[in-house]
């Protein structure tokens, strides 16, 4: 399943841009970027501290965003020259004693907080290339555990080497499967050359200031995309082709024909239509081909996913229509986890099976689909009352919350009040009313069915009372005000 060939689409429009991946004829991720809504993570900036909270022992980093950024004591760094022992005092350290106020200090971006909220930063900075990462002050070296043995061994060689000879460590990545030695320490000059440049700006810069932007579509695409399970890279258009034919020349020299360019009259996207599968990313219901579906609710602490048979009986025994119904949901769910960008924790409901043999096999399906997606996800297992746990590492806002806002008529709810419970609290507010003496003329205006409710159930005694029904009016909505009954609004209608 990880060797499935990809289809990359990259196109920008009025100043957003898109890149879209494809498997089977499907869309599996879409990650948009737009003036002004780009994603921080990896960004460097020389920093300045604003305020040090002892309670949270954190502190508040100004990198001349709209919202400060959020350090904690554990992801700042201290040169210690190697000594572990200075290490390990340092690593339980009170932030009072690491940073204060109006202090410059160089950190990293490394998660982009919902919200509204600054990013989490760290001042252990990586810089990531296409085959490695580097990792500025940290003297280690690892490899992509999904190569071979083989190949780590290979490439770990190469890594030992070039950090006794450079003194940054690395974390080699799984396009270097491929990659000669050569390549490698290519990048790893590079690589270093960029710091050398970083720190020496941030020396000699005032904060807070941007030192480094990681975050690029474009560069994103060409950097960590563009390998050997790529079968096409499609730019939309001239100006696309050449953006991504400049960074490929530079990063990815070997995959450089895999760019090509589509100026047909019919959009790229249009023709794969990624814009009609991205809507049905936003639903809450997921239909599957045998009938079943999914339920996917996002909230703020995790994703809860209900997995229901629908129409589908099976032909065979009851045990085994569900499991396979369940593999069906495993395979969907995580397609669904990937494009929608759900992180954090997310609990899954599946149909109950009794057999031990097929819950294993599910977890395995699970654990198989978790190897396509570029995000690390941990199959947890399954909980005490039968649900599947897992983890889906959480970089970026998910879908819905960047494409989407909260509904005015709900307020996120997802429910508004029936029609006939808003006709009620209307005809209660006039109650109330009239107990306490008010006799004069009324007129409701409401939604159409609202005041279709009010004519069922009646006025209170005690006065007129008008309904005037108004278009577009929410269910739970409505305004009372005194009438006029000799200037009543056309369409108003007596309550009986």
């Amino acid at each position: 399943m990880t060797g499935m060939k990809q289809t990359l689409l990259y196109e920008s429009v009025m100043g957003q841009k898109r890149l879209a991946v494809i498997e089977d004829g499907q869309l599996v991720e879409l990650a948009i970027e737009r003036p002004g809504d780009e994603n921080l993570s990896g960004n460097i900036y020389l920093g300045r501290v604003e305020n040090v909270l002892p309670g949270m022992n954190s502190a508040f980093i100004d990198i001349g965003m709209e919202k400060n950024g959020f350090l904690a004591a554990g992801d700042i760094g201290v040169d210690v020259r190697g000594d572990k022992a200075i290490t390990d005092a340092l690593s339980g350290a009170r932030i009072e004693k690491l940073a204060r106020p109006g202090q410059p200090v160089l950190v990293q971006a490394i998660k982009s907080q919902p919200g509204g909220k600054g990013p989490r930063l760290s001042s252990h900075v990586t810089l990531a290339g296409r085959l490695l990462v580097l990792l500025t002050d940290v003297k280690y070296v690892g490899v992509s555990k999904k190569l071979p043995e083989d190949a780590r061994a290979r490439l770990h060689a190469i890594g030992k080497a070039l950090l006794e000879r450079g003194g940054a460590g690395l974390i080699l990545r799984t396009a270097a499967k491929e990659a000669g030695e050569e390549a490698i320490v290519a990048e790893y000059a590079r690589l270093m050359d960029t710091w050398v440049d970083i720190k020496t700006r941030a020396k000699h810069g005032v904060a807070p200031k941007l030192l480094h932007d990681d975050n690029a579509l474009a560069l994103r695409a060409v950097r960590d995309r563009l390998n050997e399970e790529t079968d096409a890279l499609w730019a939309d258009g001239e100006a696309c082709f050449d953006e991504l034919r400049g960074l490929a020349s530079a990063l990815a020299p070997k995959h450089i024909d895999k760019i090509r360019l589509h100026d047909s009259a019919t959009p790229l996207f249009d023709l794969y239509r990624v814009d009609s599968q991205a809507d049905k990313a936003l639903e809450k219901y997921v239909w599957l081909k045998s009938g079943g579906s999914l339920v996917i609710e996002e909230t703020e602490a995790l994703t809860v996913v209900d997995v229901n048979t629908g129409k589908n009986v099976g032909k065979k025994s009851a045990e085994e229509t569900v499991f396979r119904n369940n593999c069906e949901a495993a395979r969907e769910l995580m397609r669904q986890l990937r494009l929608r960008d759900i992180g954090g924790i997310v609990v899954v409901d599946f149909i109950d099976m009794a057999s031990k043999e097929h819950r294993e096999a599910l977890l395995d399906v699970l654990r198989e689909c978790a190897k396509r997606d570029p995000v690390r996800v941990n199959v947890v297992g399954l909980t005490g009352l039968g649900l599947v746990e897992m983890t889906r590492k959480k970089a970026r806002q998910s879908l819905s919350r960047q494409l989407t806002h909260t509904c005015s008529d709900c307020g996120g709810n997802g429910v508004v009040p029936s029609h006939e419970t808003s006709a009620r609290r209307v005809a209660r507010e006039i109650w109330r009313r009239r107990r306490q003496g008010e006799a004069n003329p009324m007129l409701v205006e409401a939604a159409p069915a609202v005041c279709g409710w009010l004519a069922k159930i009646g006025a209170p005694a005690g006065g007129a009372v008008y309904a005037r029904p108004v278009e577009g009016m929410a269910a739970g909505e409505y305004m009372l005000s005194p009438a006029d009954i000799a200037h009543l609004p056309q369409g108003s209608k007596l309550l009986k």
